[in-house]
């Protein structure tokens, strides 16, 4: 009798009724079945279930850049202000002028990345 793995960790998905235990190991791209304990089928991901996890880690990604993306932005934001204050004080110099064409041109890529979106998420530079 096999006992199935601990699945603790976030890379093993797990589904179980009273009897079977059907599990799809992620990191190894492993499917494996269980009933009472006892292994019956172990194999390699068919190429579905390995479409699936692929498009489940790209949206993964793409969450965790948007996230930051927004981050930068919200970050951009306060930034910007401060340099329109010192424009509008009259106290900001022309290497201030010059430095800020750069960091809008950089914010505004992180912004056309959030609007447009799907594979625009795939990074942050």
């Amino acid at each position: 009798m096999t006992t199935p793995p601990d699945n603790s960790a976030d890379n093993i998905v797990e589904l179980r009724d009273a009897t079977m235990t059907q599990q799809w190991d992620i990191t190894t791209r492993t499917y494996r079945c269980y009933e009472n304990g006892t292994l019956l089928e172990e194999r390699p991901f068919t190429d579905a279930e390995n479409a699936d996890v692929t498009a489940a880690i790209t949206q993964q990604t793409r969450d965790t850049n948007e996230a930051t993306l927004l981050t930068q932005a919200r970050n951009a934001y306060a930034t910007n202000t401060t340099y329109l204050a010192a424009v509008n004080a009259g106290t900001a110099t022309t290497a201030t002028h010059i430095a800020q064409v750069p960091a809008l041109t950089r914010q505004m890529q992180g912004i056309i990345r959030l609007i447009v979106g799907a594979d625009f998420l795939d990074g942050t530079n």
